[in-house]
């Protein structure tokens, strides 16, 4: 008898409805109800923090979500996704409250953790972070910096940072979280026309700006140390948010130990582990995926190529990921591989040989926790 079975039959002895059967249990027996309670202390942990994502917000339309079809508080003319293909991710609409001109305080007096994730932005000489304890919570911040009105949009399922400018035609979009998910990605509605939005590349899935984007805007993922030393001079969103949420526990902590999805995608591709990061490129109609670690290993953990007519700087390195050069009509985001491949199956992957390229599986999967 190994030692950790000697410690589980001991808790086990301790738990009047085990005493019967845990010393008969064989070892496979014991590794697979371990797996199993892996498994449910996941699900438990993520499901539970629907509730606390929730918490405080007063205008959460999450129960009657639950009563009627989520799809009929929007503007779903010329939908571009199948319905069957939408679902709820929990919270209804702006159960999830994303904020609109947050309280920014100085880089100095902020009082994060040294190696807190945080989305840096610059417009003009303006430079501003938003930390992803924060994000986790809103998911999507409506700011104005350097003048421009911008986006900051994280999706916590897919590790997916995007920034884009506000601007279409002659309106200034404001998203708010919809609470439904499509591949396991958040859906966004703009207030204006209540119409839905894919966070991954910001596009318009229906409304009266169906299959427009907005033009993404440069970023870098680091921490909060790089930061405040490259940006003394920055300004960084304040956790005084008018919510009240706990922005030093992360809900997300036991979902990003694990490969496993918690909603469907269309298809699965296995070309790479789900959630490897990539920083995913579109330019027309050419895709392709940078896995940050082969960014890293880069000679200089720098990147440049050419990708169409068009070139591509990126840069990483143990703490950063940043794109220093797209041209403007480059959608440009970091994200998990799955959620990448699930929205562009055609998707190439630098570093990859030709005969590796084709080595795929693009079926649709569900997650795996349902299995």
């Amino acid at each position: 008898m190994n030692a950790e079975r000697q410690r589980l039959l001991e808790t086990a002895a301790r738990q009047k409805p085990w005493r019967k059967w845990g010393p008969y249990l064989s070892e496979r027996q014991w590794v697979a109800i371990r797996k199993i309670l892996i498994v449910a202390v996941c699900m438990a942990v993520l499901c539970g923090s629907v509730g606390l994502l929730t918490a405080g917000q007063p205008n959460s339309q999450s129960a009657k979500s639950t009563k009627t079809d989520p799809l009929a508080q929007f503007n779903i003319e010329r939908l571009t996704v199948p319905r069957d293909e939408i679902r709820s991710g929990g919270p209804g609409k702006d159960g999830i409250p994303s904020l609109t001109k947050p309280k920014a305080i100085a880089t100095k007096g902020a009082k994060y953790r040294a190696d807190e994730r945080i989305v840096v932005v610059t417009v003009g000489k303006e430079t501003r972070g938003y930390p992803l304890a924060i994000l986790n919570w809103h998911e999507a911040v409506n700011d104005v910096i350097g003048g421009t009105p911008i986006a900051v949009v994280y999706c916590p399922l897919c590790d997916s940072v995007s920034i884009v400018d506000r601007r279409m035609d002659d309106a200034t979009l404001e998203f708010g979280i919809s609470g439904l998910l499509h591949n396991s990605n958040v859906l966004l509605y703009d207030r204006k026309s209540n119409a839905l939005w894919s966070q991954i590349g910001l596009q318009a899935i229906s409304g009266p700006h169906v299959g427009k984007s907005l033009k993404h805007l440069p970023w870098r993922l680091t921490t909060f140390w790089e930061f405040a030393k490259q940006f003394p001079k920055a300004t960084v969103i304040s956790t005084d948010t008018g919510y009240r949420r706990d922005y030093t526990r992360n809900p997300y902590t036991a979902y990003f130990r694990t490969d496993r999805l918690m909603f469907p995608v269309s298809r699965r591709d296995n070309r790479l582990k789900p959630k490897t990061a990539v920083v995913g490129v579109k330019i027309g109609e050419t895709t392709r995926a940078y896995p940050v670690e082969t960014v890293r290993q880069a000679r200089k953990g720098r990147i440049v190529e050419k990708l169409g007519e068009s070139q591509i700087v990126l840069h990483a390195n143990q703490n950063t990921v940043a794109v220093i050069e797209a041209p403007d009509n480059a959608m440009v985001v970091h994200t998990f591989w799955f959620a990448w491949a699930a929205f562009h199956p055609d998707t190439s992957i630098y570093g990859q040989t030709p005969t590796t390229q084709e080595a795929r599986t693009t079926q649709p999967q569900a997650p795996e926790s349902d299995k």
